[in-house]
């Protein structure tokens, strides 16, 4: 059985070449292709042990030793169950970009200038006439023979006293290696060592601005009897060779050199046909496969039923409810929060204005120059302890402008007559704030620290409290849920989603709050589109993250270890993928919604989705924000409202999502 993520992405994971270990969940048939996979015992290879954490967001970076050995730890991603090969790829050798020959009085010496397989050979020599700017370059590609075939980048040290002149460090390999679609085996002899160009500044037409250096090394000793034909004799291995959804494989293995000095760039992937992607196989060449069976994760209707007793949310919530009482809540609107006291049946507006003076003797001021003047926020809060208190966050740059942006906070005290910047910990940054957490008692601010590596830091972030509806601010730590497991989220990263992304750590508590740890798979929950923590009755826990490698996960020990949970396929997933955007959370009583230009329900127990034929469309499908229920009604902000009314808000009673 698919999963749902699998379905609704149209292709699971991407292949990470380079240093990365990727998953792509193409189905496999279940012969598995020889090729580069002799019988391990040729060349026995040893086994390392990953553990629980490795690979924590589904990869570890890897580079090839200089022996040709490979280890990695790679985690099974939400794949169907079937057989499957993990395969070693590497990147096809291209030629260099050949300098000019270095004129009298350049050079380039090797100590020692012989030596076996291994040795450590320092490089020492000369440039004449480079600039200051040249010398600033401190990498350069360094060939072994030709710059066709075993090539590599290194550190170059330019000396301060002496200009031109450099040293750098290389380790004489130590296995045959890769030249073109053979192989070269390892054999005593006379070797170039070439810097084709130096100081590794090429021209915008491509060409070399500076110039070729050569030496020779003497390799020594009686080489290896690895790969003596030409032809490739990797092996790969797996432990285990068989796992669920999640599991964590320790990948063993050698291979002819894919550069030098260990700088060779591997991908190990859990992955389909080798020419699975049109001209997959012309650009990353097959190393070595390994066959792994994939065995199925829980479904959803073999769990019990869900009974969620708190939920937080990732993102920063254009709507807030007061949890003390349902009838009381708000939402951004443009140039003002929109709250009712009511239920809904009226309205007032509290001005952001005095948002923009408050902003203005900052470094971010609000709205920026490329907002176009109208003051709307992103997120709101209401302290459960005064009707008149109010926090605010706002996406922010500095004045030099946007990317990146930032999230800044804001509170007023007396209804949005005035307002302040939030009290900023001393180790960190107004722009660094990462969202409030809501309580009984009070509010907290989340801060990224400036002192991460400062090992007096317990943690990343900082947390301020107040208890007296924002007058004083206290250094507080993450506090427990209400009831169920002690869990929570970290702070949300600046506002990047057109870049890298948002994320937002998962935090675990034994011992009552007083400390926190993540359990480090899964670590964190995407954040450009809201994901869900929720606490579960009997220490259980779950996750949605419908734009994460895992969409639905579970706990049943209060989040220390978790498993992946494939839910049925989405109606018409298949035949058309655009009609399943939306935002997937779990409901107060354990079922399963998708809200989008489409709604779908998943109750307990069930083996497929069905429609709620009566719920109304969501412009923007999945970019939307999700749902949030407050007391009989789903509502959301809905941004495309047009510019006469701006932001409004749409709502949906729960007693008709039903199928």
């Amino acid at each position: 059985m698919k999963t749902w993520r699998a379905q609704l992405a149209g292709a699971v994971l991407i292949v990470v070449m380079a240093v990365s270990l990727g998953i792509e969940a193409s189905h496999l048939p279940r012969k598995t292709s020889s090729q580069g996979s002799p019988d391990s015992t040729t060349f026995p290879i040893a086994h390392h042990t990953c553990a629980p954490t490795d690979a924590a967001i589904g990869n570890t970076g890897i580079m090839q030793a200089a022996d040709g050995t490979l280890a990695a730890c790679l985690r099974v991603g939400s794949v169907a169950t079937g057989t499957y090969r993990i395969a070693a790829r590497r990147n096809k050798a291209g030629g260099s970009i050949l300098g000019s020959t270095a004129p009298s009085g350049d050079w380039l010496t090797l100590t020692p200038p012989s030596g076996p397989p291994g040795t450590r050979i320092k490089l020492s020599g000369y440039v004449a006439n480079l600039s200051a700017a040249q010398r600033g370059f401190d990498h350069a590609q360094l060939c072994w023979e030709s710059c066709d075939a075993l090539v590599g980048q290194l550190q170059i040290d330019w000396s301060a006293s002496h200009p031109g002149q450099f040293t750098a460090e290389l380790e004489a390999p130590a296995g045959p290696w890769f030249s073109g679609s053979t192989v070269a085996p390892l054999r005593a002899g006379r070797y170039k060592l070439i810097f084709p160009c130096l100081p590794s500044f090429d021209k915008p037409g491509g060409s070399c601005s500076g110039v070729r250096l050569e030496a020779h090394f003497d390799l020594t000793g009686p080489g290896s009897s690895r790969c003596t034909t030409g032809v490739s004799c990797s092996v790969l291995k797996s432990t285990p060779v068989a796992g669920q959804p999640g599991t964590v494989v320790a990948v063993d293995g050698w291979a002819p050199l894919t550069a030098l000095s260990g700088d060779g760039f591997v991908a190990v992937v859990l992955e389909g046909q080798p020419d699975g992607k049109p001209g997959f196989d012309s650009f990353t060449p097959l190393i070595a496969s390994t066959p792994f069976t994939v065995t199925g994760a829980p479904g959803w209707a073999s769990l019990p039923p869900l009974h969620p007793v708190f939920s937080q949310r990732t993102g920063m919530d254009p709507i807030a409810a007061d949890p003390a009482n349902p009838r009381r809540f708000a939402y951004c609107g443009a140039g003002v929060i929109k709250m009712t006291t009511t239920g809904g049946t009226s309205w007032s507006s509290i001005s952001l204005a005095g948002v923009r003076a408050a902003s203005a003797s900052t470094n971010y001021p609000i709205p920026g120059s490329f907002s176009g003047g109208t003051v709307v926020c992103s997120g709101v809060v209401l302290d459960p302890r005064s009707a008149t208190t109010i926090y605010t966050v706002f996406a922010a740059a500095t004045r030099s402008g946007p990317p990146p942006f930032y999230f800044v906070a804001y509170v007023t005290r007396n209804s949005g007559r005035t307002w302040q910047a939030v009290p900023v910990p001393a180790k960190s940054e107004m722009g660094r704030f990462g969202g409030f957490r809501v309580y009984p008692s009070g509010v907290q601010a989340l801060f990224w620290s400036q002192a991460t590596m400062d090992s007096t830091q317990p943690s990343p972030f900082l947390v301020e409290q107040t208890t007296d509806a924002g007058r004083t601010w206290q250094a507080a730590s993450l506090r427990c849920a209400p009831s169920g497991p002690c869990i929570g989220l970290g702070p949300q990263d600046n506002g990047r989603c057109m870049a890298v992304g948002e994320w937002q750590v998962i935090e675990i508590s034994s011992d009552g709050g007083r400390s926190w740890t993540s359990p480090g798979w899964p670590g964190r929950l995407s954040a450009c589109t809201t994901s869900q923590l929720v606490g579960l009755d009997s220490n259980g826990t779950a996750a949605i993250d419908q734009m994460g490698p895992y969409t639905l996960m579970r706990s049943s020990d209060g989040g220390s270890n978790w498993e992946d949970v494939a839910l049925p396929l989405l109606p018409g997933a298949d035949a058309d993928p655009g009609t399943v955007q939306g935002s997937l959370q779990i409901l107060p009583d354990g079922r399963l919604l998708l809200a989008g230009n489409r709604w779908y329900l998943l109750g307990s127990g069930a083996t497929a989705w069905c429609s709620v034929a009566a719920a109304p469309p969501i412009p923007n499908g999945e970019w939307s924000a999700s749902p949030l229920l407050i007391g009989d009604r789903l509502y959301w902000s809905d941004p495309m409202a047009g510019a006469a009314v701006g932001v409004a808000l749409r709502s949906f009673p729960i007693s008709a999502v039903h199928c």
